[in-house]
């Protein structure tokens, strides 16, 4: 997604780190750091204060973190004057008008104000208390939004994603969209964590065209097919062409 972008990109030892052309935006996957995951972090500056910060535990799905970052280098390539605070088409809805809109329940505390999912599984909260930015950004206190979900009383929460608060409204919404969608996704049944398998509904990827007239065919055929012996151009094939190095910019 970033390389085409003149992006830069480095590797630590943590994992991977992408650089944006202006470099104040800095999108880091930390697999092998203590939580994980993906953390995105804007700065006022190149080697500045940080300004927000947005945080993807190891478990969130490719479409949540996947929307953020769309969302993102939609803003680094818009001609708005204040892309930050307007995002490419406008504000548009509000997170919670989002959630309303599809059905989630309001359930506010005097410290949150929270919507949770029509199945009870998934949230969204928003702080409801001011908090100092440094420990905000530092993670010494909880940043302004937060989602989690598969949550159940057993096991608690299996993924969560936090937004400190002056995280764009566009960047939050958008993965806002993301997180109460309805749309299936596609999963390797392997994938998909037992704990979670009595609150989802699985349906098998359909054949493709091919691959079903030809199992029809073979259902057919009273004897297997002989063997084909390979030939002299079949012995010498050259194997697959290994993939072109990713270069670092």
């Amino acid at each position: 997604m970033y390389s085409h972008r003149d992006w830069g990109w480095t590797t630590t030892d943590n994992g991977q780190l992408f650089v944006s052309p202006h470099h104040d935006v800095h999108v880091a996957y930390l697999p092998h750091s203590r939580d994980g995951g993906w953390r995105v972090t804007r700065y006022r500056e190149p080697l500045g204060m940080p300004a927000w910060s947005a945080t993807f535990s190891r478990n969130t799905p490719t479409e949540i973190v996947g929307a953020f970052t769309k969302a993102l280098v939609e803003c680094l390539d818009s001609d708005h004057p204040y892309p930050w605070d307007r995002g490419p088409q406008g504000q548009g809805a509000s997170a919670d008008g989002i959630l309303a809109g599809r059905g989630w329940h309001r359930d506010d505390t005097t410290m949150e104000h929270c919507r949770h999912s029509p199945d009870g599984h998934a949230y969204f909260s928003r702080r409801g208390f001011d908090i100092d930015d440094y420990a905000e950004l530092s993670g010494d206190s909880r940043a302004m939004w937060t989602m989690y979900a598969c949550v159940n009383q057993v096991n608690g929460q299996r993924w969560h994603a936090d937004f400190t608060q002056d995280t764009p409204l566009y960047l939050v919404t958008q993965t806002v969209q993301a997180f109460s969608s309805t749309e299936p996704v596609e999963r390797p049944r392997s994938v998909i964590p037992e704990r979670n398998l009595p609150y989802v509904t699985t349906t098998p990827a359909a054949e493709p065209d091919s691959d079903r007239r030809k199992s029809a065919a073979l259902a057919r055929t009273p004897h297997a097919l002989p063997a084909v012996p390979a030939t002299a151009a079949d012995a010498t094939a050259p194997g697959p062409t290994p993939p072109v190095p990713f270069r670092r910019r």
